[in-house]
């Protein structure tokens, strides 16, 4: 079931990826970042209560407090990153993430990759930066940020699976989302960037329960999978569709080598997913 739900999540991520990209034109990143968080913590919230998730041990907080710190200190990277460098030019650097997460959770986890694995996901990470036009223009301020952004979110999932090992799910999004939502705020307050929604929130609610479905699944995904692999496989999934959903939704075009470099990372996810030997 933790390959369903990866690819589950997967899926949720691009869709969310692709409503975000169509919210942006009337938001700003900051105000629909603040937005989500604090729109999932009732979803969260009853999710929990109905659900009768599971206690939480005394383990669960240390982690769980440096996975908040690290998502929050990664969406203002990324949106200061935005600000500073054009959006084509600086993400293709999130393709070192998954290199991130997989070396994090070897340290933390204790989990490792066979060489194939390894050789996998370094020719999809090469792969992921090659569809999105390589990493050659990104250099500066930016380049910087994006990589604190890749540190964020590659070593913030290997948090996540050590603190859901003493919670479930649910609570974890309650408390996630919380902490998230106080940062982004106070962040938002101290710099007096605005985070204020420009439009009716009623037209974030879609957008919203893809991107709940997005986390819980991932984390699900996690209980079965190593940290490294699901980062990869969600990154893999996210790029080819978000060049489709370009094409289709948007009319972008996509080139030969973009479709040259979807294929080598659809060929290399089998791979990723092997067992270890």
């Amino acid at each position: 079931m933790s390959i369903a739900f990866l690819f589950i999540s997967a899926i949720c991520w691009t869709l969310f990826d692709l409503s975000r990209k169509k919210l942006v034109a009337n938001e700003t990143p900051l105000a629909l970042t603040l937005a989500f968080n604090v729109g999932a913590i009732p979803l969260y919230l009853a999710a929990y209560f109905i659900a009768s998730d599971s206690t939480v041990s005394a383990g669960y907080w240390l982690p769980s407090l440096v996975a908040a710190a690290l998502a929050a200190m990664a969406a203002v990277g990324f949106i200061t990153a935005l600000k500073l460098g054009d959006v084509a030019k600086v993400i293709p650097v999130l393709a070192l993430t998954p290199v991130i997460s997989t070396l994090a959770a070897g340290w933390l986890l204790d989990e490792s990759l066979s060489v194939y694995q390894w050789l996998a996901m370094l020719v999809t990470v090469v792969a992921i930066g090659g569809a999105q036009g390589g990493l050659h223009h990104v250099k500066g301020k930016p380049f910087l940020l994006m990589l604190l952004v890749c540190f964020g979110w590659g070593v913030g999932i290997v948090f996540d699976k050590q603190a859901l090992e003493h919670s479930g799910p649910f609570f974890h999004g309650v408390v996630q989302t919380t902490l998230g939502s106080l940062l982004i705020a106070t962040y938002a307050f101290t710099t007096k960037t605005p985070a204020r929604l420009q439009g009716q929130a009623l037209r974030l609610i879609p957008a919203l329960l893809v991107f709940v479905g997005a986390v819980v699944f991932q984390w699900l995904a996690l209980d079965g999978l190593d940290a490294g692999i699901v980062e990869t496989v969600k990154r893999s999934v996210g790029i080819v569709g978000a060049l489709l959903g370009g094409l289709l939704l948007f009319r972008e075009a996509i080139t030969k080598a973009q479709v040259f470099w979807c294929i080598v990372i659809l060929a290399c996810i089998p791979v990723i997913l092997q067992p270890e030997v």
